[in-house]
C-alpha cells in the first residue's frame, strides 16, 4: 500500500481560520502556514522570512478565550513567536498591516480538518 505524498493545498485566511476554530472545538490542533506580500516590508526578505508556521491552538482560535492572540514563528526561524495578530492587516494591523499573500496547510491537515467539520454538521441535525 502507497502512502499518499503530502502537498501544500492553498486556501484563503478565512478558510483556515474557519479550519482551525472548529479543530479547537473538536479539542485538536492543526497547523497550517501564513506567507506575506513582499510589499508589506520596507526591505527585501526571502519567502521563509515572510511565512510563519501557525497552529490552531492559539486564543484566536479557540472557544470562550479571553484574549485574542495568534502567535507564530517565521520558517527561517529569524522571528520566533511573534504576535501576529497585531501585524496582519486582516486581524488588528490595520490598512497598513501585512497583507497575506497566500495561506496553505498540508494535504493531511485538510483532510483531517474537512472531517472534523463534517463531523460537526452531523451534530448539529
Amino acid at each position: 500500500m502507497s502512502e499518499k505524498a503530502l502537498c501544500e493545498v492553498n486556501m484563503t485566511y478565512a478558510t483556515m481560520r474557519s479550519y482551525f476554530r472548529a479543530a479547537e472545538r473538536a479539542r485538536q490542533h492543526l497547523s497550517g502556514f501564513i506567507v506575506f506580500s513582499p510589499a508589506s516590508f520596507d526591505k527585501e526578505y526571502s519567502v521563509e522570512s515572510r511565512t510563519y508556521a501557525v497552529s490552531s491552538d492559539n486564543k484566536a482560535f479557540r472557544p470562550n478565550m479571553g484574549g485574542y492572540s495568534i502567535y507564530a514563528s517565521s520558517l527561517d526561524g529569524s522571528d520566533p513567536c511573534v504576535r501576529l495578530e497585531q501585524y496582519m492587516a486582516s486581524e488588528y494591523g490595520g490598512k497598513n498591516g501585512w497583507q497575506i499573500e497566500r495561506c496553505y496547510m498540508m494535504s493531511d491537515e485538510v483532510e483531517r480538518a474537512k472531517a472534523l467539520m463534517r463531523t460537526e454538521k452531523e451534530h448539529e441535525r
